[in-house]
């Protein structure tokens, strides 16, 4: 502190660069000692310096300390002003390192107001940014953040998960004191479900993890004093009163005696249970005495938040004001306005003449356009009621050939299991050939009707962001069923998060058919794999079967372009002969395009491509991987 007011005695007014400098870090050393209001008259003074030197930089940074001493003093809605207008202009800077920094500040602020989601996605953007940046040791400690921040919503599994994650980056940085917060933190989760006996290896690892010389004061304390309530959890009074014995001195140091007044009670209450009253009375009484000095700080920081409500309040006040002098001018100016219009007047009457003219032949031109454009629109009804025909004689053309033969062999099936007469090995082959009828009749159905509402109601699509490796694990958990029967080992290789932005129901049943047309063309034994990979701003997806494969020469009636086509599968399961048309309608809508590649016997690959979601920085969630076996 004594530095840097030298440096503010030596700043002129020659030197406004300088003694911007000196003024931050004296507002700086201020709001470590807790010294808002004298913080806070140097960092304004700071950001005025900043601003007339031109210093975009040292403005951004001045508006960032500015908003963590409105936030020391609890002033909430003035820091999340200072830190908006601090991101404002990092913006424009090249300083991502200071960016990720406010965006924890905003995280904290968020957080401070349990509001959850906004804290979270601070959060991300803040871990994108150390990615990008490489710095692993800042990275760590956002993830310990986040592991708080779930602690705190008592979301204890994804708690344990982020503070795994800090310590193993931490680790790998030999980051001692970072293992060793979070070390703690995963104490703290055990030891809130109750669970002391693994809070206590948990505490006891941390405080191992602590360097001898240069650990953190406050630290040590907080992990003797959780070290003490995990032995006295567990019996282990003798041990508890040691560590708390230990803690004691370090705790004296501290200006803030909350935490001393803290350790004598547990050491009162200690005594108390081991049944020294005359220990338990000499501790409650040094408790019963820094309970005024901590009760003291309590007020001070009472008065100044009220005093700081109280300047915030006055503040609006003087703005109100400002607003009503303001309305009071406006309402001059629209007086001013109103006579300056009276005099425009004569003039628009004179033009109105000229105007009539004119307007009369822009009449006639507007009717010839007007004759136009019903006429196209004469045309575009003409197209749809042309396309509105077409689809409903290729819907006629699927009924009268594919619906009524399948309901025809369900009406025999049903009719033979109505006679009750068959013998139990027939029986149950005649009940497994009417589910695959039925299964295959209620495919045909659902992709006619999508296809048909499609091609009908001209509607496009509802693009939305979504999760694709979520989308494919729905439609593969639909088809292992398919798959186990058929013996045939499925592969899901999005294994990672895949944000896509697309419409959603559009996107599922494109991966349902082709999942399901690999798995009814592959035989007995064969593989199934679906992946992506990321072609700048699409992502290009893939399902690749080990089936027959295509004959050359129905390469054009694939997609249905050239009539309705459809094949039996390898286990004699029929097409609908709709699906792959009704998917490239899909992925077309979505500004995608569908594929494919396949050679006879060896198997086929159909790609499709759809856009990508850019989410500024993402958590890295676990790991995970569909996969269907054979049956044995």
């Amino acid at each position: 502190m004594r530095v840097a007011k030298r440096e503010l005695q030596l700043a002129t007014d020659n030197a406004p660069a300088r003694a911007a400098l000196a003024h931050t870090r004296l507002a700086t050393v201020l709001l470590n000692l807790q010294r808002y209001d004298q913080a806070l008259v140097h960092s304004r003074q700071a950001l005025q310096l900043f601003q007339r030197t031109g210093n975009a930089l040292g403005t951004a940074g001045a508006w960032e300390l500015l908003g963590r001493i409105r936030f020391a003093q609890g002033d909430t809605g003035h820091a999340r002003l200072s830190y908006m207008e601090a991101l404002r202009r990092f913006d424009h800077l090249p300083d991502k390192s200071a960016q990720a920094h406010l965006y924890e500040h905003f995280a904290d602020l968020y957080a401070s107001q349990r509001a959850w989601p906004q804290a979270m996605m601070a959060y991300q953007r803040a871990y994108g940014l150390w990615q990008q940046l490489g710095n692993a040791r800042s990275a760590a400690i956002t993830l310990h953040a986040i592991g708080r921040m779930h602690l705190e919503q008592r979301h204890f599994s994804r708690a344990i998960y982020y503070l795994r994650l800090s310590m193993e980056k931490a680790a790998a940085l030999h980051d001692s004191v970072a293992v060793a917060y979070a070390l703690h933190s995963a104490g703290e989760v055990y030891a809130t479900v109750g669970n002391q006996e693994v809070a206590l290896g948990y505490y006891t690892r941390a405080l191992g993890q602590l360097p001898r010389r240069q650990a953190p004061q406050d630290l040590q304390v907080t992990l003797f004093q959780s070290v003490a309530a995990g032995n006295l959890a567990v019996g282990n009074s003798a041990t508890a009163e040691r560590y708390l014995l230990r803690a004691l001195p370090l705790a004296r140091q501290n200006p803030s005696k909350g935490r001393l007044s803290e350790l004598y009670h547990s050491l009162a209450e200690l005594y108390r249970q081991r049944g020294d009253n005359t220990a338990a009375l000499a501790a409650l009484t040094r408790f019963v005495g820094l309970q005024d000095s901590v009760h003291a700080q309590q007020r001070a920081a009472q008065v100044a938040e009220l005093r700081t409500r109280y300047e915030t309040e006055k503040k609006e006040r003087e703005i109100q004001l400002l607003n009503k002098k303001r309305e009071v001018q406006e309402a001059n100016l629209r007086r001013q306005k109103l006579a300056r219009n009276v005099l425009g007047v004569g003039a628009l009457l004179l033009l109105l003449a000229v105007g009539a003219l004119y307007r009369g032949r822009k009449e006639q031109l507007r009717i010839n356009l007007l004759l136009e454009r019903k006429n196209a629109a004469i045309s575009r009804q003409k197209e749809q009621l042309d396309q509105l025909n077409r689809t409903k004689d290729t819907l006629f053309s699927v009924i009268s050939h594919d619906l009524r033969s399948p309901l025809s062999s369900l009406y025999s099936l049903l009719t033979l299991l109505s006679l009750g007469s068959l013998p139990p090995e027939k029986l149950a082959a005649h009940s497994d050939r009417l589910t695959r009828t039925l299964d295959t009749t209620l495919r045909l159905l659902d992709n006619m009707l999508n296809w048909a509402a499609t091609q009908m109601q001209g509607g496009g699509p509802r693009p939305e962001v979504f999760r694709l490796d979520a989308v494919a694990e729905e439609c593969l958990a639909l088809l292992l069923g398919d798959a186990e029967r058929k013996h045939i080992m499925v592969l899901n290789h999005l294994r990672e998060p895949h944000a896509a932005r697309a419409d959603l129901n559009m996107t599922r049943l494109v991966l349902r058919n082709l999942l399901s047309n690999a798995i009814k063309f592959t035989p007995s034994g064969g593989t199934v794999t679906i992946s992506a990979q990321r072609q700048g701003k699409w992502w290009d997806v893939a399902v690749r079967d080990t089936g027959v494969g295509i004959a050359p020469a129905d390469y054009d009636k694939i997609f249905g372009e050239a009539g309705h086509h459809t094949t039996l599968g390898t286990a004699r399961e029929k097409g609908t002969g709709l699906g792959l048309r009704l998917c490239k309608d899909f992925v077309e809508h979505n500004g995608g395009q569908l594929s494919f590649t396949s050679q006879q016997g060896q198997g086929s690959t159909f790609r499709f491509t759809i856009l990508a979601a850019e989410p500024y920085g993402v958590v890295p969630e676990p790991d995970h991987e569909v996969v269907s076996r054979p049956a044995r």
